[in-house]
């Protein structure tokens, strides 16, 4: 992690020093633009002291509706400066006189207090959407290395999600980025800043019906799970937690909308517009995450399969989601004999449940028996409830005939992502594979994954939300 953080400090290193050196010598002064009064006369700028900023050119635009003056400084100091056009009648609409504070600061470098513009300030966007591209492909770069390293951690899908967290922030500056490209009169740091803080909110207009769709996907889920799998606390998680994403996508859109008096419309709606974008990108990352580890293939160099087991039937057969866990590590077995010439040993794991009239391990040796496999191929671990337990207790096993075995296991497509973070946490890194499962177990899958997520790193996401809190509200009230 100090690697990451150091190749992002660097990278805002670099980028500030771009945006330095483009101030110093990619520009010959400052620009800004006045609009320029039709029933006006000759325009004139007076400065109060005089010998610290000069007007070194005023260029009418063709249509005659805008001027430009440029600044170029003489000297350090600040400056009062007044720009008027002689000749404007009382009752213009046009104001007859602009003044503003203008600062003359080293390396000739001009800043003004209306527009908070300064020498070269039109190189900001473009070195703010590229510090924010490079901090993305940096953080990306950092998960491929974490997930290369740990098939499955938290860790990876953290990165994941800032990455995305981060090219959400370029991507909302595009549209900035193509406007000063083309003219210098596109806008000021001012509006700049002002998109900055107003671009979460309407990311988070554009991207509440995704996630309010999202949720009910998952409420319908829950209902097909219970349906099929009958009624259990941990069954009806999907739809409380989608009467929770919907309540939260439509809070955000009503507060984006809201008429609330301006100071406190904007700042609570630009804290919450920030954490809403955050933690759906972190949302977003879970479910690309696990949906790869669902799809992961291990490499042919296993000595041991394992088993995850789950409910069996009374009479003691497999249901057919833990028959296809049977299958897939089976059928992995097959594969890595016949590409290599070396055969897994596969360990059921599972204990005997109080409904069940024998322990799910004996169950998979049974019909690991029926296809063929030998009994000296079959290692049962009969005493595990939970997941954690399926991976310590085999580990266990594993150890007494094996210190340096390699290990991967079986399960359902939409626990192996849970499997896999189960086993890092124990210090144990292994791959995993999925069997095909109904897409009604999945959405259940994402939300444990994410809960599991925040929760794990409680004090980094809690750090994450203060500091998005602090800078939302500071610009608000700033601009």
């Amino acid at each position: 992690m100090k690697k990451v953080l150091l190749g992002i400090l660097f990278a805002v290193l670099i980028w500030t020093l771009i945006l330095f050196l483009c101030m110093v010598f990619g520009s010959d002064g400052l620009s800004l633009f006045f609009e320029t009064p039709p029933e006006g006369g000759d325009l004139t700028v007076r400065f109060d002291p005089e010998g610290i900023i000069r007007v070194s050119d005023i260029k009418p635009s063709e249509d005659g509706r805008e001027t430009e003056i440029r600044f170029s400084a003489l000297q350090r100091g600040v400056t009062e400066t007044a720009v008027f056009w002689d000749g404007l009648p009382e009752d213009s609409f046009y104001a007859g006189e602009i003044v503003m504070t203008m600062h003359s600061l080293p390396f000739g470098i001009i800043t003004d207090s209306i527009t908070w513009n300064f020498t070269g300030w039109e190189y900001l966007v473009v070195c703010l959407t590229g510090c924010f591209l490079t901090v993305s492909a940096i953080l990306y770069a950092a998960s491929l290395r974490e997930k290369k390293t740990r098939c499955f951690s938290y860790r990876s899908i953290r990165l994941f999600g800032l990455a995305i967290f981060f090219f959400v922030l370029s991507f909302l500056r595009v549209q900035y980025l193509f406007s000063f490209l083309n003219g210098k009169n596109a806008g000021t740091v001012w509006s700049l800043l002002v998109g900055l803080i107003a671009s979460a909110q309407t990311f988070m207009r554009w991207t509440a019906y995704v996630i309010g769709a999202f949720a009910a996907v998952m409420a319908v889920s829950n209902l097909f799970l219970l349906a099929h799998e009958g009624f259990r606390p941990a069954n009806m998680l999907g739809i409380a937690a989608a009467i929770l994403i919907i309540g939260g996508a439509y809070l955000g859109v009503r507060l984006s909308y809201s008429h609330y008096t301006f100071s406190m419309r904007n700042v609570l709606c630009n804290v919450y517009a920030g954490w809403f974008v955050y933690f759906e990108c972190l949302l977003t990352a879970t479910v690309i995450r696990a949906f790869e580890a669902g799809r992961h293939q291990p490499a042919f160099d296993k000595d041991y399969v394992i088993i995850l087991g789950c409910r069996i039937r009374p009479d003691g057969s497999l249901y057919p989601l833990i028959r296809g866990r049977v299958e897939r590590a089976l059928a992995f077995a097959d594969a890595q004999a016949a590409a290599t010439g070396k055969r897994a040993v596969l360990v059921p794991s599972g204990g005997q449940g109080s409904d069940e009239p024998l322990s799910e391990s004996e169950a998979m040796a049974a019909y690991l028996l029926e296809k063929g496999i030998p009994q000296d191929e079959i290692l049962k671990e009969n005493r595990s409830q939970t997941t954690k337990e399926n991976l310590t207790f085999s580990k266990d096993l594993i150890a007494r005939q094996n210190q340096n075995a390699r290990v991967a296991f079986s399960t359902s497509s939409y626990h192996v992502c849970r499997g896999g973070i189960l086993a890092e946490e124990m210090g144990w890194n292994i791959d995993g594979m999925g069997s095909h499962t109904k897409w009604y177990f999945w959405p259940n899958a994402f939300l444990r994954e994410f809960v599991g997520l925040l929760s794990e790193s409680r004090y980094q996401q809690l750090t994450a939300a203060v500091v998005i809190a602090v800078i939302s509200a500071a610009l608000t009230v700033v601009i």
